[in-house]
């Protein structure tokens, strides 16, 4: 154990964990929280770097497991403390603080798939597609206005697959200049496109859009693309974004997957 087990609410470090539920204090410490079991266990395997670890002091032995392979900081709370932190509604009891990837110049692959993001602003959306895109090799996701990728919840849904992308914040006109000069095709989803089962398939350089829950993706990034759709049922009128990115995603990549 790294220390006395801290008891009060009012400690700084359970003050600052607390303040990373909250986007501004994210952006403004650069670190973020990863809650559960699972999810701090496949953090510490070396997924991301850590700062430090808190656990429940009455679940030690339990996560002995996890905290074996961790040389940083471990923090033992009471359940109190721990739940004041967590945002679950049933806390596992251990929750760690993780640095954020650092900022950088979007750095593209000739042979990646990108993942363009315009305007998603559900955060179990986000999780499922950063999720689908980890699974399918969309590892640069780019986000326009979209909601904050290290929230509890878009952390929680993407069942660790924020830790295996790299996210990108860009403005519509930058993405589609960059997708020009590079000579990547873009597409978006649309309910107005071709059926996605019957188009030619991209061999490289493409780019997939998903557009806002309500309003689809933008008129300037649907003139910049070649428009797919999925074929539903008539009493169907559309699908979840979270799904329609998950199927688009395997359609156009999932025979190349291996």
């Amino acid at each position: 154990m790294d220390g006395e087990i801290i008891t009060s609410l009012d400690n700084p470090m359970i003050k600052e964990a607390r303040s990373l539920n909250e986007k501004k204090f994210r952006r403004f410490h650069g670190k973020f929280l990863v809650d559960g079991e699972k999810l701090v266990h496949e953090v510490v395997c070396g997924a991301l770097e850590i700062d430090k670890i808190f656990v429940d002091a009455s679940k030690l032995s339990h996560f002995g497991y996890i905290l074996e392979k961790f040389d940083g900081k471990l923090v033992p709370v009471t359940t109190k403390v721990i739940s004041s932190i967590s945002e679950n509604n049933t806390p596992q009891g251990i929750i760690a603080e993780v640095y954020m990837k650092p900022t950088v110049e979007f750095d593209w692959g000739d042979e990646d798939p990108i993942l363009i993001l315009d305007r998603i602003q559900d955060p179990g959306n986000l999780g499922t597609i950063i999720r689908t895109a980890s699974a399918t090799g969309f590892y640069n996701v780019v986000l326009i206005d979209t909601v904050d990728p290290y929230s509890p919840k878009v952390v929680r849904s993407s069942s660790g697959g924020i830790f295996y992308t790299d996210i990108y914040r860009m403005n519509e006109s930058e993405i589609i200049d960059f997708c020009n000069k590079k000579g990547i095709q873009m597409y978006v989803a649309d309910m107005d496109g071709e059926n996605v089962f019957k188009t030619e398939m991209p061999t490289k350089k493409f780019a997939l859009v998903i557009g806002n829950e309500g309003q689809g993706a933008s008129d300037a990034l649907k003139a910049n693309a070649k428009l797919l759709s999925l074929p539903m049922k008539s009493q169907i009128e559309s699908l979840n974004a979270g799904v329609s990115a998950s199927v688009l995603m395997y359609t156009l990549v999932g025979k190349n997957i291996k």
